[in-house]
């Protein structure tokens, strides 16, 4: 006799098999300008001394958010920016919360820091002006990006649809460590590590049909093809790279993030041409990478710490307020205003995040994160971990022991210019490496 099976048993028996699959991931997109008012000064290089008239290429932000069940969320956020404040995530992430219910460890905020973008409100105001008419500027700048970026997000939540995932590697070969130059003038004869990292992780999602919806490509490389002598608003290499992918895929949004690219930098450069050139390359690097699926899993984490500045003298900020060195004279006169105020960091706060979709790991640092740190994560962790750098505020570079032993610009000489105390105590690296080490282990 055929027993017949109840739908109860059938059930029972599928329950497992049904318990391995995943829900099905959902994305949604949006884009945004982001250009400030014209003329406007341009930040990153102290050598600038009058501001840009023009735009050469619009400078965007763009969100993509990522959705498996409600609490399995993330909200990637880019933005051609110098670097993103404490002052703009804070808002946007009590934003996010109130009006999506979205966590701070589900926000990822990166920019592509470009040296041709407008000053941001706190700190990255690096441009010989500091006449009240350019805070005010600024100040109107900060406070309407705030309210854009969060109509973006807003947008990118609201019509998501289901997306594959799909990852692999590339290369592209114009990096190069800017540090080889540097400690040939200030260490004559010595021969020091200059690593570089041409590798180019990319993160396809595409529509049940295959047609690419968005791609997620970073490099490490400063964003300083277009130099000192540029009085044009640009978004430069990553922005020529993300306009010729969407060229090359159309209906599909391309999505940069900067790596460890605090000792790198492009060569050659100095021109728009260059900086076209560049991202061409680029792009057909992210263009011809063999992509293999990830399975459709999402989790999110984030460990918060903080990184201790060395101590410092009233004495030695007195100099420098005055030296003839305008940013050290600003330096000095802010910390002397700290001390007296007894609001002098001796730290700032470091939010490590994680984003894990299927087999990938997207690890997000603030600053300007050395190479170091990229080349020791890949040894022990593997390559399906990409170090990102630039995310959720710019509190200046972060060093690795070595560099900080060598001395010059990324080991502490360049924080005067993000108006922080000095340089950070020898304590950094364990303590970044330690908590990314704390962070992965909390990843399924």
């Amino acid at each position: 006799m055929v027993r017949r099976m109840t739908p109860l048993l059938l059930l029972a028996l599928a329950s497992p098999l049904l318990a391995q699959t995943p829900p099905p991931l959902r994305a949604g997109l949006a884009t945004t300008i982001i250009n400030p008012p014209t003329p406007a000064w341009l930040v990153g290089f102290a050598a600038r001394s009058h501001p840009a008239t023009t735009i050469s290429l619009d400078l965007k932000a763009k969100a993509l958010y990522l959705e498996q069940s409600p609490s399995r969320r993330a909200l990637i956020l880019t933005a051609d920016l110098l670097g993103f404040t404490e002052r703009i995530t804070n808002t946007l992430a009590q934003r996010a919360l109130s009006k999506h219910g979205l966590a701070r460890h589900q926000l990822f905020f990166f920019a592509s820091h470009t040296h041709s973008g407008p000053a941001v409100l706190d700190r990255l105001t690096l441009t010989v002006a500091d006449s009240p008419a350019f805070h005010a500027e600024a100040e109107a700048y900060t406070a309407s990006l705030i309210d854009k970026l969060d109509r973006l997000i807003t947008q990118a939540l609201a019509k998501p649809k289901p997306v594959t995932l799909s990852s692999g590697w590339s290369s592209a070969p114009f990096a190069f460590n800017r540090r080889t130059e540097q400690l040939a003038a200030i260490r004559p004869g010595e021969s020091l590590p200059a690593p570089v990292d041409h590798r180019v992780p990319v993160l396809r999602l595409s529509r049940p049909n295959g047609q690419p919806l968005a791609t997620l490509f970073g490099y490490a490389c400063h964003s300083t093809v277009l130099t000192g002598d540029t009085y044009e608003i640009n978004g430069d290499y990553p922005g020529y790279a993300q306009q010729a992918i969407e060229e090359a895929l159309p209906g599909s949004t391309a999505f940069f993030v900067l790596l460890a690219a605090g000792d790198q930098r492009a060569t050659p450069r100095g021109t728009l041409l260059l900086a076209q050139q560049h991202g061409r390359t680029l792009a057909r690097a992210v263009l011809d990478a063999s992509l293999s699926p990830l399975p459709p899993t999402l989790t999110t984490a984030i460990e918060n710490i903080r990184l201790p500045f060395a101590s410092h003298t009233r004495e030695a900020y007195l100099a420098e307020a005055n030296s003839s060195d305008v940013f050290a004279a600003r330096r000095g006169k802010a910390m002397l205003a700290a001390i007296d105020d007894r609001r002098l960091p001796l730290n700032t706060p470091y939010p490590i995040q994680a984003l894990r979709l299927g087999t990938l790991t997207l690890l997000a640092l603030p600053g300007e994160v050395v190479v170091d740190y990229a080349l020791t994560l890949r040894d022990k962790y593997g390559p399906n971990l990409i170090t990102a750098a630039y995310a959720s505020h710019l509190p200046g570079y972060i060093p690795s022991l070595r560099l900080q032993r060598e001395g010059g610009y990324e080991a502490g000489d360049a924080m005067m210019y993000f108006l922080q105390p000095g340089w950070f105590t020898d304590e950094v690296e364990p303590l970044v490496l330690s908590a990314i080490q704390r962070l992965l282990a909390r990843l399924p």
